[in-house]
């Protein structure tokens, strides 16, 4: 079920992608050519953009996971082979593995589902009454 709130405007769409790239509120709102303060409404109050910026985001996460998981055959050799040489490129090594474990930190969290959003706003309100 299509909801007014799972449709995005192309420039909604945008500046989700640039705020999940990293792009400040200011930033995305020139880029996109509107104001910073629209940018704001939507990442506070538009439970689909709200939506497609968590999901943007998990799926940046993921993908940058993955591509590190893969680093770590090489610096499983790396540190293999510098076992007999400390300084040959052991920390870079260790540092990589480390993070392949991304130091602890948990994949972003959020509701991708708008109507979730909406349903947990709903709830919130009620509870504050």
């Amino acid at each position: 079920m299509t909801t007014k709130t799972d449709t995005l405007t192309p420039q909604q769409a945008a500046a989700a992608d640039l705020l999940a790239f990293g792009a400040t509120v200011t930033d995305a709102a020139a880029t996109v050519e509107v104001s910073r303060q629209t940018v704001s409404e939507w990442l506070h109050h538009h439970a689909g953009f709200q939506a497609a910026l968590h999901a943007r985001q998990r799926e940046l996460w993921q993908g940058n996971a993955e591509r590190l998981r893969s680093l770590v055959p090489k610096a499983l050799e790396t540190l293999e082979g510098s076992l007999s040489d400390e300084k040959q490129g052991v920390a870079a090594a260790v540092h990589v593995l480390k993070a392949a474990g991304l130091y602890g930190l948990p994949a972003p969290e959020g509701l991708i589902n708008a109507e979730e959003i909406e349903a947990g706003k709903a709830l919130w309100s009620w509870w504050e009454k």
